[in-house]
């Protein structure tokens, strides 16, 4: 797994985050591409900071602008990106959009840009987007980002840091941030949009990890502190003993909604469960309850992504007519890998293939879980019991995959 992690001590903007990916190793043909396909140009230079070098972009968009998120659309969805970087820099402008009308107390789709609105905000975004493409990076984490303090001039005014469009990116997001080291803005609000897009995980600290590389993008201003956004990839790692390899699953931070209701009935929560989990819930559980005065109720957990949990939250009062959802933020998880496979077997000289759920520690098979619904439709055509099917079919993949290893028991006297 490539690991890309961002350290932004001293902030963000969509044109430090760009610099560091180009100095990091991004391919710089597909970031110019990117950024021209926009409508500007991209000058790529070196400066240095507190005697440490690093990229440093400008770019140039002749006083071109847009106006609202439709605009925006439409020039990315020509640029010359590759499917996921264009999907990843429409995600990083509905972002953007969305903060802004909670600022405004409209709609993301009725937003009129400011200080966004030029056209570099664009290219920012499009020229990230594609330096994040080609690294090729499978998981991404961002350390705490220092926002600056004071405040900053817009078109609306002096506004305290973080302004409030930055703020309510960090706010809808998972990221951690703090205030200062020095007085000014620090991070942009293109910027916290697109850590907030790129970002699988927020850690504390720098993870446990081999470091392959590292890159410096340079920002604008001359500061007390070295004015760079740091970035690092390379592989993580896990704590090993002498001579031996430990196996340790993955990890990631998720949220949990709950609500209790108590008139709702079992149809209703059995259609809830499948509309949560096709719109996007890692889990959703519901659990009968008694409430006060002896009332049966029923208790509705789901866990989600945190940036999913404002839209299901909204699903389940829609659906169950619930006054409130509790949120508990920042659960952390440690899961197993996950992988989907297919097996072929027979039942009386009649072949049958069943798709599976392979879970896996390091490369080790923990358990493998026959698809219900092939299942089901293969005990219709068999005319054996759905358990059966299940069985056969989950030991036709132990005995393709490999069996583990038989538990040691200890001797007994």
């Amino acid at each position: 797994m490539r690991l890309l992690l961002f350290d932004p001590s001293s902030g963000a903007s969509g044109d430090m985050i760009m610099a560091s990916l180009l100095d990091l190793g991004a391919d710089p043909d597909a970031v110019r591409k990117a950024v021209e396909s926009v409508g500007c140009t991209l000058e790529i230079s070196r400066a240095e900071k507190h005697h440490i070098s690093a990229a440093r972009v400008r770019i140039h968009a002749g006083g071109k602008r847009y106006r609202t998120l439709a605009e925006a659309r439409s020039v990315l969805a020509a640029a010359a990106l590759a499917p996921q970087a264009r999907d990843r820099s429409m995600k990083i402008m509905e972002i953007l959009a969305e903060a802004e009308g909670r600022v405004h107390g409209v709609s993301g789709e009725e937003v009129r840009f400011h200080e966004i609105g030029a056209l570099d905000a664009l290219a920012d975004i499009a020229g990230s987007a594609a330096a994040w493409e080609s690294l090729g990076a499978d998981r991404v984490v961002v350390l705490p980002i220092s926002v600056g303090s004071g405040t900053v001039v817009a078109a609306h005014g002096r506004l305290p840091v973080p302004a409030p469009a930055t703020l309510e990116i960090l706010k809808g997001s998972a990221l951690l941030w703090r205030g200062g080291p020095v007085e000014g803005e620090l991070l942009t609000p293109t910027g916290a949009a697109i850590l907030a897009a790129f970002a699988d995980e927020a850690a504390a600290e720098y993870p446990l990890i081999r470091a392959g590389a590292s890159g410096y993008g340079a920002g604008s201003k001359d500061l007390a502190v070295p004015n760079l956004l740091r970035t690092v990839i390379g592989e993580p790692a896990a704590p090993k003993g002498p001579g031996e390899s430990h196996p340790h699953p993955h990890h990631d931070r998720v949220v949990q909604l709950e609500t209790n209701v108590d008139d709702v009935t079992g149809e209703v929560l059995g259609g809830l469960l499948e509309i949560l989990m096709e719109a996007g819930a890692l889990d959703v559980t519901i659990v009968p309850a008694l409430m006060k005065k002896g009332r049966p109720a029923s208790l509705i957990q789901v866990l989600a992504k945190k940036e999913e949990a404002e839209r299901l939250a909204r699903i389940v009062m829609k659906e169950t007519g619930s006054l409130g959802v509790r949120v508990f933020p920042s659960l952390h998880r440690f899961v197993a890998e996950r992988e989907e496979r297919e097996v072929g077997f027979e039942i009386e000289g009649r072949p049958f293939r069943v798709r599976l759920k392979v879970s896996l520690i390091d490369g080790e098979i923990l358990r493998i879980k026959a698809e219900h619904d092939d299942c089901r439709r293969i005990a219709r055509e068999s005319g054996l019991p759905l358990r059966e099917v299940a069985r056969r079919a989950e030991e036709a993949a132990w005995e393709e995959l490999g069996r583990p290893p038989a538990p040691a028991h200890p001797s007994r006297p």
